[in-house]
């Protein structure tokens, strides 16, 4: 800066201001007195193009103060003057060496009561002090003590070793006990050596220009939780719904990660947890028959049917919307088509749908009537016309009658509809235990969206580690 003033080059394109230099400029060395920048004259002065700048002096050093004389030390011997004047300058020196002896005396607050024992003020303000010591040693500890309490039970992060009971387990994450989360978790347990997490934002870096963005092998990215607490936390949003900054604020992690963690996990529990979802064999299926279920009639039922719809924020597509819209929710909304057992286990669940799409349509394009086995007996609702497409299967579907072309029911008809509604009743509550995952239950943004199908297997699996449904069964 110095040497830019020194210069006073002005700025071509601003004559206002003063150019300033950039990394490639130079000044020649005729410009300095000693032909470099020197300790003496660091700044440029000669051949300048105007008057050189003056050099600031110095101030001058302090001069020297007077030397008090000290009375004690002995006077020089003055001429002898008339004996008057002599006399007169005694009386007044003398005065004045008593002033200043006077002016010595120094004074002290110690009162000493006993020479052996010291000053007595000394003694109490040492007492004191040592008092003051002490109780700061006192409150220091119990200060670390405090601090430690509070780290431990306020600063800790939640994780699985905060799960205490099985109730704790069911209300955070869904999976009844603690045993059958510890079972899930050694199922899954080698695949998460092999597991890549997902990453925002990072893959298309790497497929644009691979080469610049190339990632070592050797490089392994360190988790912030343990795999038995992600996997917590992404059964958590699931049973509770929670955001991303809730979690991320009781786990001590980023929003972002929760999201990354979410991603991955969900995908990974999927691929286990769908396994759960099966359709079992016929004996099974008999063994485990409900006695309301053992007459001649419904023996042979191996599906009850049925669709739910979740609610879904509204898209901002004009298409999506219409697509999604539902004339019996009045809502956007999801739809998907589930099957238990009679002894309420899922044995099937479908991909999603929009709230637009019939019954009829999902049951024939879902993937449903590729696990009917011929003389099986499907239990449905008024919605599900598809006897024709079950009898082409050597199936049968048993529905309540319908009131078209008849102003009243019949006994018989009544009688049947009261038996069947009775027996898909197990449908309702399969589906409640299912809603009881309060991410279903509520409103999904629309960032989860492309989570759902998966979170809907996961919860089915889940659910299928409950006790049956109906109450009495073998």
């Amino acid at each position: 800066m110095l040497w830019t003033k020194a210069v006073n080059r002005r700025n071509p394109r601003n004559p206002t201001k003063i150019w300033e230099p950039n990394t490639d400029s130079r000044i020649c060395s005729s410009h300095f007195e000693n032909g470099f920048p020197s300790e003496e004259n660091p700044i440029p002065t000669l051949l300048l193009g105007y008057e050189t700048i003056k050099k600031i002096t110095p101030r001058k050093p302090p001069k020297t103060r007077m030397i008090i004389p000290d009375l004690d030390s002995p006077q020089p011997k003055k001429q002898k003057q008339d004996s008057h004047k002599t006399t007169v300058n005694n009386i007044i020196h003398q005065h004045d060496i008593e002033a200043e002896a006077d002016s010595t005396i120094v004074h002290h607050d110690h009162v000493y009561v006993d020479v052996d024992k010291g000053c007595s003020s000394c003694l109490d303000k040492d007492s004191q002090i040592k008092y003051l010591k002490k109780q700061v040693q006192t409150l220091s500890q119990e200060l670390v003590k405090l601090n430690n309490i509070y780290q431990e039970k306020v600063k800790k992060p939640f994780g699985y070793n905060s799960i205490l009971n099985d109730k704790d387990m069911k209300f955070h994450t869904g999976i009844p006990t603690i045993k059958a989360f510890d079972a899930i978790f050694n199922v899954i347990k080698p695949s998460i050596t092999h597991m890549k997490y997902w990453h925002s934002g990072t893959f298309v870096k790497f497929v644009c220009n691979p080469l610049r963005y190339k990632r070592s092998p050797k490089k392994t990215s360190r988790r912030c939780l343990t795999s038995k607490d992600e996997m917590l936390m992404t059964l958590m949003k699931i049973r509770l719904g929670t955001l991303n900054q809730e979690l991320a604020l009781k786990f001590g992690i980023s929003k972002q990660t929760v999201s990354n963690i979410f991603t991955t996990w969900t995908k990974l529990l999927a691929k286990f947890l769908g396994t759960l979802v099966f359709n079992p064999p016929k004996d099974v299926v008999r063994q485990n028959l409900p006695p309301s279920f053992e007459n001649l009639t419904y023996k042979y039922v191996r599906h009850i049917i049925d669709c739910t719809e979740i609610f879904l924020e509204t898209p901002q597509n004009l298409s999506v919307r219409a697509n999604t819209w539902s004339d019996y929710k009045h809502h956007n909304t999801a739809k998907y088509f589930i099957s238990i057992t009679p002894a309420g286990m899922i044995n099937f669940v479908s991909k999603g749908w929009g709230g637009r799409t019939s019954d009829k349509h999902i049951t024939n394009h879902c993937g449903f009537l590729d696990i009917i086995e011929p003389f099986d007996k499907v239990l449905a609702d008024r919605g599900f016309p598809i006897a024709e497409d079950l009898a082409l299967l050597q199936a049968e579907l048993l529905v309540p009658p319908g009131r078209r072309g008849t102003a009243q029911f019949t006994k018989e008809e009544v009688k049947k509809t009261k038996q069947i509604a009775n027996r898909r009743i197990y449908i309702e509550q399969a589906i409640r235990r299912m809603k009881y995952f309060r991410i279903l239950k509520n409103e999904l943004p629309l960032t989860l969206l492309h989570h759902l199908d998966d979170v809907v297997l996961v919860v089915a699996g889940i659910c299928n580690l409950y006790p049956p449904l109906p109450r009495y069964s073998k």
